[in-house]
């Protein structure tokens, strides 16, 4: 039987799909996930884990507190790299541990966001005490008080253009494109497979035309965040028809058909979350 401990009001211990993970018992997303169902986003994680081969190397743009940096690690394996990206303090930190207790070495974790270029942004810190979304806090150029900052770099500053990357992962609440646009040499060099988080429709069609601009084509991929299949087969959908908004992007020279399930993305149809 899968274990959970509860160290306190506000954390446990759990033994989930993927691994150990300590989760915030009142972060209403990440943190609710793992403890009720032993995963988070676990039909979002399964297609990427699908992708990818051991000894690949994955960098992971926007980890939070690394609910699917562990999936990942492990499908790559020892003889793989996953570098993980993550600007909140306290979310790196829990990051940190989610490494320590599953031993993953081949895991790589940077208190760093990532952007177009080098520059300090801030971000509120969240009272990790009371309910709230931790994995929706967006950085800011505007510094109000009590603000942290959060030192931003471009991918194409911190890997070197001749490491083979497969896949990279950004879910940066709405800096997406600032992203790509920091990576365009490592992405025009090694064409990696993008999966870019795409929930806000007013930046939708400027991150597609960066993306298209770059040789690639995109296809929607919605996972709900309940996922029936959980691994602790528990039946009760706490989070009703809330879904990621995400694309799978692949260049325009690599064969790929989306199968059934994936639909392509065209500019002119209407954001999912407008539908």
């Amino acid at each position: 039987m899968p274990q959970r401990h509860v160290l306190n009001k506000d954390t446990a211990i759990i033994e989930g799909r993927d691994g150990w993970f300590i989760a915030n018992r009142n972060d209403l997303f990440i943190g609710r996930a793992l403890e009720t169902y032993g995963e988070y986003g676990g039909i979002e994680l399964q297609i990427l884990q699908m992708l990818l081969s051991e000894g690949d190397r994955v960098i992971e743009a926007g980890a939070n507190v690394g609910s699917h940096t562990v999936g990942l690690a492990k499908k790559v394996g020892p003889s793989g790299k996953v570098y993980a990206y993550e600007p909140q303090r306290a979310c790196y930190t829990m990051l940190q541990g989610q490494i320590a207790l599953n031993n993953l070495s081949q895991v790589a974790a940077f208190n760093l966001g990532c952007g177009a270029k080098e520059e300090v942004f801030w971000y509120t810190p969240q009272n990790f005490a009371a309910q709230g979304n931790f994995g929706g806090v967006a950085l800011s150029t505007v510094r109000h008080a009590d603000m942290e900052p959060a030192r931003v770099m471009r991918l194409d500053a911190l890997h070197p253009h001749e490491e083979p990357i497969r896949l990279i992962k950004i879910d940066v609440e709405g800096m997406e494109a600032d992203v790509i646009a920091g990576a365009r040499t490592l992405i025009a060099t090694q064409r990696p497979i993008l999966y870019v988080e795409n929930d806000r429709a007013e930046k939708s069609r400027a991150l597609l035309e960066l993306i298209f601009s770059l040789g690639y084509r995109a296809w929607w991929h919605t996972p709900p965040l309940f996922n029936p299949q959980n691994f602790f087969r528990v039946t009760k959908n706490d989070f009703g028809n809330a879904c990621s908004i995400n694309m799978l992007c692949i260049h325009k020279d690599v064969s790929f058909t989306g199968g059934d399930t994936l639909r392509e993305v065209r500019l002119e149809d209407p954001h999912p979350a407008q539908r």
